[in-house]
């Protein structure tokens, strides 16, 4: 039998049938391998944002895999309370750096982009001259927006220094709301 659907097929087993399972002779050589493939798993974690479902489920193997060498006296201490400590230990080391790994990936997500569609999209437009009517109610023209120069579109006429806010971009285009922005209502909602 090759060893990944080996692998799978002890792991199923593993979960359902371990005590009786452990004491097997393939126990030894079997938990090295299902201990691996927790390591595995912990290190794809890692590696990939899964947000800690394969980290977890590569957790649980590895306890399942050094429960199993325990039970065949492999580990420091065989088959005694000293090695099911040793387990304890280690899946307590490991899930607090999957804790670590996985906070660091939901810092990530919260930061606030720094550049493209979603840095855009909501920031005030200037036009910098008439906006030009291209189709009924449809007109275009160029606006500067964080120092920027970009094509627009609005629904409404558009004139020279009126400023809107961007509501959506499209490819290179921005779409521009409906109403200009006052001075008041400007200096109340620029972001710092």
């Amino acid at each position: 039998m090759k060893p990944a659907p080996r692998i799978l097929i002890l792991l199923l087993l593993s979960l359902v049938a371990l005590p009786a399972w452990a004491a097997t002779p393939l126990a030894a050589q079997d938990g090295v391998l299902i201990l691996l493939l927790g390591l595995l798993l912990i290190g794809i974690e890692a590696i990939t944002p899964t947000f800690g479902v394969v980290g977890l489920l590569g957790l649980l193997v590895f306890v399942a895999g050094a429960s199993m060498m325990v039970n065949a006296g492999l580990l420091p201490g065989g088959d005694s309370a000293l090695g099911m400590g040793l387990v304890i230990a280690a899946a307590l080391l490991l899930g607090g750096f999957l804790l670590w790994v996985v906070m660091r990936f939901l810092r990530f997500r919260r930061i606030t982009p720094m550049g493209g569609r979603e840095e855009v999209i909501g920031a005030v437009a200037e036009a910098t001259r008439h906006f030009t009517e291209h189709h009924q109610g449809d007109y275009h023209g160029y606006v500067r927006v964080q120092g920027e120069r970009w094509q627009a579109r609005s629904t409404t006429p558009v004139a020279e220094g009126e400023q809107r806010r961007v509501s959506d971009v499209h490819g290179l285009v921005l779409l521009l709301e409906h109403d200009a922005i006052s001075s008041a209502d400007q200096i109340t909602s620029t972001p710092e």
